[in-house]
């Protein structure tokens, strides 16, 4: 079996479920955002309350894990009974931590999270334990002994340990996928642009595509909205149609996956919510749109994208497969409340792929 290691970190989420949601919708020129109202002084009556494991590392390590690779899991935990659950969640998924760092001084990650109607749920984070990891607790000889290794979000202080843990994994030959957090390239993509070269597989989602390349282009590029021929335009997926980025870095998204190549990663993902995912391989740009269900909670949906992609490339599948194999993966997760429950083993997935229309996945030309 491949080994994968996964570096990130570990939470105690907790789902606080409750009646009668109350929304604010603020419409604007640009925008339409919708906001959870608690209102001052009232008293909100709590239906239920649901514990279970999240973090980036450990839902991709459960989600590795059934999908038949060998599951390895870093992060670092306080010494309290919210981390022994964590690792005793994890131990019963086969999810190998015998590397993970505790520590008295600070407690267990833990998120609050709150319903929305849409699904889209609001989240309080409190991230303790995990950013409070440093370079030295690193684990080198788990990355030497894994074949892949996966980076999720490395918040606060510990973003800057992207460029030693990739330079590391670099220099021993080590094939390397991450799927960073919002948080870690707003305002430090700068810091993220100098870890690239030691990337293999970079996994993302719009806004931090946008993000990340507002810190490699610094002028606006007009003329060259789309590379893609103009006659095509109404058929082509929202990103291919239309420019990104803002009036002082405007860029499309076949020049954004032509810049990532050009800082030397192999294959690039851009996911873009409830429309679907894009991928760069080589000269081809691949769309699948995303699947039509119930939305419980959109929690973890990246995560089981990106753990179900990369395995299915270490078990030397096509890129078409992973990509509709990916797909699959969030959107049986999406279907639940929490972010591992419905992550998919190796006969569930196989089978729903099997179901999957082929002429979903769509390709353009890159070059």
């Amino acid at each position: 079996m491949k080994k994968i290691l996964t570096i990130g970190s570990a939470m105690r989420d907790v789902f606080i479920q409750y009646e009668h949601i109350d929304t604010l919708h603020l419409h604007t020129k640009k925008t339409d955002q919708a906001y959870v109202i608690m209102q001052e002084g009232r008293k909100i009556e709590v239906k239920n309350l649901a514990y279970h494991v999240g973090g980036g590392a450990a839902n991709s390590a459960v989600s590795f894990a059934r999908l038949g690779v060998t599951a390895n899991s870093f992060f670092k935990l306080g010494s309290d009974k919210e981390g022994d659950f964590i690792l005793t969640t994890l131990a019963k998924e086969k999810v190998i931590t015998n590397d993970v760092v505790r520590t008295r001084t600070a407690a267990t990650g833990t998120s609050f999270i709150i319903p929305s109607k849409s699904g889209d749920r609001t989240v309080l984070v409190y991230r303790g334990a995990n950013i409070t990891l440093t370079e030295k607790e690193l684990p080198q000889k788990a990355i030497l002994d894994c074949d892949q290794l996966y980076i999720t979000s490395l918040s606060g202080p510990t973003a800057q340990l992207l460029l030693p843990i990739t330079s590391f994994a670099k220099k021993h030959k080590k094939s390397v996928a991450t799927n960073p957090g919002t948080s870690q390239l707003l305002g430090k993509a700068a810091l993220f642009k100098k870890a690239l070269p030691n990337i293999d597989i970079l996994i993302l989602n719009n806004f931090e595509a946008q993000l990340l390349m507002a810190s490699i282009v610094t002028v606006s590029l007009p003329e060259d909205f789309s590379p893609l021929k103009k006659s095509r335009k109404k058929d082509l997926p929202e990103l291919l149609r239309e420019p990104m980025g803002s009036p002082t870095v405007c860029f499309t998204l076949p020049q954004f996956f032509q810049e990532m190549q050009k800082q030397g990663l192999r294959i690039i993902v851009v996911t873009n919510g409830s429309e679907g995912v894009y991928a760069a391989y080589n000269d081809t740009i691949y769309f699948h749109p995303a699947l039509p269900v119930r939305v419980a909670s959109t929690l973890g949906a990246g995560d089981a994208f990106g753990s179900c992609f990369v395995a299915q490339l270490m078990q030397k599948k096509s890129i078409e497969y992973a990509i509709r194999a990916g797909i699959v993966n969030s959107t049986s997760v999406i279907q639940d409340l929490d972010t591992q429950t419905s992550l998919l083993d190796v006969t569930s997935l196989q089978k729903k792929v099997k179901k999957l229309d082929p002429i979903l996945l769509q390709t353009f030309s890159l070059s």
